[in-house]
């Protein structure tokens, strides 16, 4: 093999193997990206495992916020019935929406969607944004919410402690017939609210505020 076939050879090697490390490179720069939130530095990630509280009373007692959407429009509402737990060897989280909810849309028609917890001195802005609909106007800038977005597009807020972000995996009307008798006349023909959909979405990452 002649000095200047070698040379060729080196070069080929040489430029196939930088290629693959800067790929290796983007490929890892961009899992960083993904795992970092927001630019103010103010949160941190957690595991789903060491998120605090008890786990019924974050839903029943503490209240969470229900956010789907984007940038150019989300909507949320308050929620106490949920849950955290496990799935398919996924940490899930579980909500449930009503169809006559503003909301219930958002949750169609995005695949994410997040729950935030707040500080108790939030409980009056998490009773108005609960008893007023998106619909009628801008209820979170009434509320004094402060909407912000993760790197993945979904939305928390500047005032929350903790933000889950979930990917939706599945979805269930509830069927009216195979619901408890003690509850069925809450979606009676005189009632407003239409059946809940059940969502349960695996548990990408979880922002605590540091």
């Amino acid at each position: 093999m002649n000095e200047h076939r070698l040379k060729q050879i080196v070069t080929i090697f040489m430029s196939i193997l930088l290629s693959a490390c800067a790929g290796q490179y983007r490929a890892s720069a961009g899992n960083c990206d993904a795992g970092s939130l927001k630019a103010d530095g103010q949160w941190q990630e957690i595991k789903a495992g060491d998120i605090p509280g008890n786990a019924v009373e974050l839903f029943a007692k503490d209240w969470m916020v229900l956010a789907a959407g984007n940038e150019e429009k989300m909507n949320a509402m308050t929620i106490s019935w949920g849950g955290l737990g496990q799935l398919w060897e996924m940490p899930v989280v579980t909500v449930y929406v009503s169809g006559s909810r503003y909301t219930h849309g958002f949750m169609e028609k995005y695949d994410h969607f997040t729950v935030s917890l707040f500080p108790n001195d939030k409980r009056k802005a998490l009773l108005y944004i609960g008893s007023h609909s998106g619909r009628d106007g801008d209820k979170l800038k009434d509320a004094g919410l402060t909407p912000e977005f993760t790197n993945e597009g979904n939305p928390s807020f500047k005032e929350a402690v903790m933000t889950i972000e979930c990917k939706k995996i599945y979805s269930h009307t509830f069927e009216k017939e195979k619901l408890p008798e003690s509850v069925r006349s809450m979606y009676g023909d005189e009632s407003r609210m239409k059946l809940h959909t059940m969502y349960i979405g695996q548990i990408e990452r979880v922002w605590a505020r540091k």
